[in-house]
């Protein structure tokens, strides 16, 4: 058959199925000869679409079908499964293998670390590999639109570009003829160059054999020239049919020349590219590139009526769009869609979760959501779990989110953060380790760690946790966590599989592979490199290993999770089996050929559908031009194409949400066109929202009251009292309620910056020893402030702000003991441990220093990094402390003090104006203020003391929450109370005003 003749092109409309629409066509052909059905081939454009029209035929098989050979087009064993099409061939002319991904991209980074180094620059492992990644995409695009290195070097952009492209146009002369060198030397191609040569003899072959048994190409559009070619010589043979994927047949002749390609000199560059992002520039181009005209198509299938064509209009060129106005209302609708716009993704998963619930109540429907937010894609699936509906999303899921890949990334960054306790429980906590029956010991041994290492980071690797350990058991942290007896060997056994780990900073990356490896083969016992995830990471890493691994050049210790994120972030876990039949999650890619009876697309914002375009760092876009390169914003094109042709599906809802987890969204452009174009016309879901919210909010709705908990005597018998247990006890009973009574201690964060109570706990402790190790020598307690901070672990921006401040606190602090000495006050005691007994109840506390005065009565001392409590909460019986600590003094209750309290002084380390340190005294000795007299303060202490005890320790009291709460700023049990819940919705008391 001669070219010239008709060639067999045929595409289908908006929103038909094209898998649907192929076997409907090909058993149009076979029905006479069922048989024939087995010899057919269909070309399909990549592996994911053989599973689609493999599901098309299944819908169709009955009784049952022969299936025919189905290829994808871009299969790079192309020779291997067609060999009919290769045996006549030249069988000299073995075409070489391809190169490896991983194999390519380290020869890459090889040769741009060279580059580098030639020219007196350095560049670290990341960027060499992201520039890497890069180059090979550019090479790709190279050999896909057959463009040569001599037309890539006749270019000469000196003068009329910036200096950094240039600097990369001249790396890229020198790279790629040492790149294409160096798979000569090893007999290999690139992928692309051997999908051209692959397609090349493919289309030669079918040219010279023309085979009889049927050929069908279907859904392919892209338009690089090998492929464009092979469809051609498809297209004309003696029983053959190409289907496009909805070509705009309505589009009139003027608009679809308009599309280009055109002259860029007979066109501005920016009118060109505007082009294409339409969606039908692609084909367009597809076309011109096999000889054919838009009219010798064919379409297959119907649409329902005026539905292409509002859907070109829709999509029409930006100079067409005025008129718009002009256009008859009954082309302004599209009733099969609707808009849907939630608050948040997680209001738009629950929302599409919903009425994907409901759709499967009918009998036979197909549904589809199609997103290409891989994380909202995420949130579909886990909400249709509710009603176990199990989903998978055709796209994968980043290998690295698996329970395999995110555990050897924890264990990767378990040596960048240098055993930081996060990262370090990270990894003892992860699922998969120790799983099977020894995981509850093994997890009430974290749970321990998890204690001890809350709080500031105690240091730098291993052996400061096995410090941190070692002084929670000796008794020396104040801890009240008990330590279970086999929790050591656990330590060291854990501390052994690890600590191979520690000293990696100078090691080769092969080195610290062996490393993670082994280690979390040990601390799983083989289960991370099981299932499909586990057995995808084996693979990599083994392949990983298999490179040239020193070309990453010298990677430290706090790169090395980088680089592994780097080099396994691209991959992707797909579940073979177990998704519900009649519900799918695609992305766009996976979407492409099929089609449903209702049809949600989702995460319609910029940036998110259509993707912005990425930025190349190696071509301008000047020189991608003049190579007739795609360009950047060629995608966006391709997904207005995928919208264009999910709109035409019988039901369609378009799902967006005004906020995700970066902050307020932007509408997609194609929402902005469909809002423009149909106006009031398009209909808003509001339905699933609805139904979605309530969801999330109970049947009854039950009001929280203020809590005021009773105990029993027996409860009450049991507490044990501290001097600082009483401004809590009598400002918010609750709390003092749940950590005496309850025992609920509250934990700080693991890794926490260094609290307010624990720079206060170093300091009375750098105090303590002074006094007892320094005898109060001034010249030793700025030594020791010297040292304060001294952990690595401690932020250095913490320690040069704080240390200082606290240093001439301390400073103050020596030079005023050194001055009260020498009038004849003495230090008497430091850190002393009192008792007394108040109401029959046993009272403990601790002084932080008593003086004795000259007159031998004493002086009460309390240190504060911060401020002082303020006379009025003195007065109130708010801050007891220091009355308190001068009745045990005054009772005998503390060993080696004796006499009466004649001051109570607090020494704050805090800024007065000018200077750091200053007294500040609870009483007031004037009567100027009319507060409580030097003393009338013990006397005072006593009687709010034995109050308070008579009240709620040996009385019968509610515990009632935030009883003061102007007095009570700590909010560790707000939530154990509900505090939001009922704050500020109690009823007025009788006799409040109003």
């Amino acid at each position: 058959m001669p070219d010239a003749l008709r060639p067999a092109l045929c595409t289908v409309p908006f929103g038909v199925d094209i898998c649907d629409a192929t076997v409907s066509a090909i058993l149009g052909r076979t029905e006479q000869s069922p048989l024939s059905l087995s010899q057919a081939t269909i070309f399909l454009p990549n592996n994911r679409a053989i599973t689609a029209m493999m599901g098309a035929f299944v819908r169709r098989a009955q009784p049952g079908l022969l299936l025919p050979q189905m290829v994808a087009v871009g299969d790079l064993a192309l020779d291997n499964i067609l060999p009919a099409f290769f045996d006549t061939l030249d069988a000299a002319a073995e075409i070489p293998a391809a190169i490896a991904p991983m194999q390519r991209l380290f020869l890459l980074v090889k040769m741009i670390s060279e580059n580098y180094l030639s020219s007196g620059q350095t560049a670290n492992p990341n960027e060499l590999l992201r520039l890497g990644r890069y180059l090979a995409e550019v090479i790709d695009e190279l050999d896909i639109e057959k463009v040569g290195f001599g037309q890539f070097a006749d270019i000469e952009p000196e003068g009329e570009l910036a200096g950094h492209w240039q600097n990369s146009y001249a790396q890229m002369r020198k790279l790629i003829p040492q790149y294409n060198a160096a798979l000569v030397a090893m007999n290999r191609l690139g992928p692309a160059a051997r999908r051209n040569l692959l397609l090349e003899r493919l289309a030669n072959s079918m040219k010279t054999q023309r085979p009889t048994n049927l050929i069908v190409a279907a859904g392919i559009s892209t338009s690089a020239p090998a492929i464009a070619n092979l469809l051609k010589k498809i297209a004309v043979l003696p029983n053959s049919l190409v289907i496009f994927p909805a070509i705009d047949l309505t589009m009139s002749d003027e608009q679809w020349e308009r599309l280009g390609p055109v002259a860029q000199e007979d066109t501005p560059f920016a009118v060109s590219v505007s082009r294409e992002t339409h969606p039908q520039f692609h084909l367009k181009l597809l076309l011109d590139r096999m000889g054919f005209r838009r009219d010798e198509i064919d379409q297959i299938s119907k649409s329902a009526a005026n539905v292409g064509d509002i859907i070109s209009q829709i999509f029409n060129l930006a100079e067409e769009t005025e008129n718009w106005r002009s256009l008859d209302i009954g082309k302004k609708k599209l009733t099969h869609v609707k808009l849907l716009t939630a608050s948040d993704s997680a209001d738009e998963a629950r929302a599409i979760a919903i009425l994907v619930r409901e759709a499967l109540e009918t009998a036979g429907k197909r549904i589809a959501v199609v997103t290409p937010d891989r994380e909202l894609a995420v949130r579909v699936s886990a909400q249709l779990r509710r009603w176990q509906i199990n989903v998978n999303d055709s796209a994968g899921s980043p290998l690295l989110q698996s329970p395999s890949g995110s555990l050897f990334m924890a264990l990767a960054r378990v040596i960048a953060d240098n055993f930081a306790p996060i990262s370090l429980l990270a990894v003892i906590k992860h699922p998969l380790v120790m799983s099977g029956d020894g995981r509850l010991d093994w997890l009430e041994n974290a749970r321990l760690l998890d204690i001890i290492l809350r709080g500031p980071n105690p240091g730098i690797g291993l052996n400061a946790i096995s410090n941190a350990i070692a002084k929670t058991q000796s008794g020396q942290a104040d801890s009240e966590q008990e330590i279970a007896s086999d929790f050591g060997s656990w330590w060291a056994d854990l501390q052994s599989t690890l600590s191979p780990l520690e000293f990696l900073a100078s090691c080769a990356f092969s080195d610290v592979l062996a490393a993670i490896q082994s280690a979390a083969q040990i601390l799983t016992k083989g289960v991370i490199w099981r299932g499909e995830a586990g057995r995808q990471l084996s693979a990599l890493v083994e392949e990983l290993n298999a490179q040239n691994l020193p070309a990453l050049g010298a990677i430290g210790h706090d790169s090395i999770a980088s680089v592994l994120g780097e080099l396994f972030n691209r991959e992707a876990v797909r579940s073979p089996y177990g998704g519900h039949p009649r519900v799918a999650v695609y992305g766009l890619l996976e979407a492409r050929l099929q089609q449903a009876d209702l049809v949600i697309c989702a995460g319609l914002n910029e940036g998110t559908w259509p993707q912005l375009p990425q930025p190349d760092p190696w071509l301008a876009p000047r020189v991608r031009r003049e190579l007739k390169l795609p360009g950047l914003e060629r995608n966006v094109g391709l997904s207005a194409h995928d919208i264009a042709a999910m709109l035409g599906a019988k039901e369609v809802i378009l799902t967006r949400a005004t906020r995700d987890r970066s902050g307020p969204t932007i509408a997609s452009r194609f929402v902005l066109r469909l809002q423009a174009f149909l106006g009031n016309n398009l209909k808003e879901e509001h339905r699933a929202l609805a139904l979605s919210r309530l969801l999330e909010t109970p049947e009854v709705l039950v009001k929280s009251q203020k809590p005021a908990p009773v105990p029993t005597r027996e409860q009450r018998s049991q507490i044990s009292l501290s001097v600082t247990d009483f401004d809590r006890l009598m400002a918010d009973p609750y709390a003092f309620y749940a950590n005496k009574i309850l025992r609920i201690k509250t934990l700080e964060a693991v890794d926490a910056l260094p609290s307010y109570a624990w720079r206060g706990s170093m300091v009375h402790e750098i105090l303590e020893r002074w006094a007892k190790e320094d005898k109060c020598d001034p010249a030793k307690l700025m030594e020791r402030a010297a040292g304060l901070l001294s952990n690595s672990a401690v932020h250095p921006a913490l320690r040069a702000l704080w240390q200082p401040r606290v240093a001439e606190g301390l400073r103050w602090i020596a030079e005023k003991t050194a001055e009260m000495a020498a009038n004849g006050r003495e230090l008497l005691v430091a850190e002393a441990r009192g008792t007394a007994e108040i109401e029959g109840v046993k009272l403990r506390g601790r002084a932080d220093r008593i003086d004795k005065l000259p007159d031998g009565s004493l002086a009460i001392i309390d240190y504060k990094t911060g401020n002082a409590p303020s006379l009025k909460s003195v007065t109130k019986g708010f801050a007891l402390q220091l009355g308190l600590i001068g009745f045990m003094a005054e009772s005998g209750g503390i060993d080696k003090v004796s006499g009466d309290v004649n001051a109570f002084e607090y020494w704050s380390l805090g800024k007065d104006k000018s200077n750091f340190g200053k007294i500040s005294k609870p009483v007031d000795d004037s009567g100027k203020y009319g507060k409580i007299h030097t003393d009338a303060f013990v006397v005072f202490a006593h009687g709010k003391a034995g109050e308070a005890i008579r009240e709620w320790i040996t009385g019968s009291a509610a515990f009632t929450a935030k009883l003061h709460p102007e007095y009570a700023p700590y909010a560790d049990y707000n939530q154990l109370m509900r505090y939001d819940e009922w704050n500020g919705r109690e009823p007025l008391a009788e006799g409040e005003a109003q």
